[in-house]
């Protein structure tokens, strides 16, 4: 059953890979497991050099387990609808009340968000879930100066045509360059092009809080208008109808609440098991005909997780500094391949006991 909270979890998240803090371990928590000195940015490795080796052991802890506790968005996943399946009172004694007319298993458990929830009605996407805008690139490039502003409460993140994003090489390229913008992602289909090497970063700073534009938006090209770009909010349910959008150029449609959901709404959700049940609204047509983005992620950081990130990451730092002074537990120095191997070990039974298991019924 799904489980709330643990006072073993580890709550000190507050991950920024660059000052050696990541989601499922810490920097200081690592050197405390080495009995060594505190990472600076004078040590080896230094500790940015440590949150990199965080970021990814984390990542191959989630492709160990099949599963992230990290908030990681899965964009256009599709689904077939096949309603026959799901008939009431098939296969059930008579009288038995069934609450939908079909429903989807996401690849994913563990859901925080639901961005995007489209169905094919024959000639259109209609989105159910979430609260979205759009913006439509004009055909011929701009001359002049160019700023998208989204506004989410006191935050305001103003992307710049030139820094952020370029028109130069049509308006589906631009569209392009304006999604990767805002996802804060590195641009890699038009990177070749306009010259970018890294991830564009766009913040705001608000009594001293800064917050970065990819932690309120996510943005996609319209897979049936190249030219046009949709912005979902990643606010809880349809909060994100309260943000706001404002372009110098292009045709701008502003923050809709696309969203009704609950037992007695369009569709409702099993968030921790990635269950959707549609109810009121459903495809016209069957195969491929749901498209999901949504975010997944868990609440909480199980103990178990947290010290096998801090002992791979360990083992990590094991392979870049031979000056570690480890104690076995018979007071006699244990060398460094042994203790590399005993920590992998150790961290390798910690996540076969975590791996996410699959029954098909």
């Amino acid at each position: 059953m799904p489980k709330l909270s643990s006072p073993s979890d580890f709550t000190t998240i507050n991950p920024n890979y660059s000052t050696g803090d990541g989601y499922y371990t810490r920097h200081d928590e690592v050197s405390a497991l080495l009995q060594c000195n505190v990472f600076t940015d004078t040590t080896t490795p230094t500790i940015a050099e440590v949150g990199d080796i965080i970021k990814r052991v984390e990542d191959r802890i989630d492709g160990k387990i099949k599963l992230s506790y990290r908030p990681i968005v899965y964009y256009n996943e599709y689904y077939n609808f096949e309603p026959a399946r799901y008939m009431p009172n098939s296969g059930r004694p008579y009288g038995i009340y069934r609450d939908y007319i079909g429903f989807v298993q996401l690849e994913q458990r563990k859901i925080q968000k639901i961005l995007r929830l489209e169905i094919w009605q024959g000639n259109t996407w209609k989105d159910i879930a979430s609260a979205t805008a759009s913006i439509i690139v004009p055909t011929s490039v701009t001359g002049g100066s160019w700023t998208i502003a989204l506004g989410v409460g006191a935050y305001t993140f103003n992307l710049v045509k030139g820094s952020d994003f370029y028109d130069t090489f049509g308006p589906k390229t631009t569209a392009v360059e304006i999604a990767a913008a805002i996802n804060e992602t590195y641009p890699a289909k038009t990177g070749v092009w306009t010259g970018e090497q890294t991830p564009k970063s766009t913040t705001s700073t608000v009594s001293g809080q800064t917050r970065n534009v990819s932690d309120f938006f996510f943005a996609t090209v319209d897979s049936e208008d190249s030219n046009k770009v949709v912005i979902s909010s990643k606010l809880v349910g349809d909060d994100g109808k309260n943000c706001t959008i404002t372009s110098t150029v292009g045709t701008v449609s502003t923050f809709v609440d696309n969203q009704s959901s609950g037992r007695l709404g369009d569709y409702w959700q099993m968030t921790d098991d990635g269950k959707i049940f549609f109810l009121k609204e459903w495809p016209y047509q069957q195969s491929h005909s749901i498209r999901v983005s949504y975010i997944s992620g868990s609440s909480r950081v199980p103990a178990a997780i947290h010290e096998a990130a801090t002992k791979m990451v360990a083992a990590e730092v094991i392979r870049h500094d031979d000056n570690s002074i480890l104690i076995a537990e018979t007071g006699s120095n244990i060398d460094l391949k042994t203790k590399h191997d005993i920590l992998l070990e150790e961290a390798k039974a910690i996540l076969d006991g975590k791996k996410e298991t699959i029954y098909l019924l």
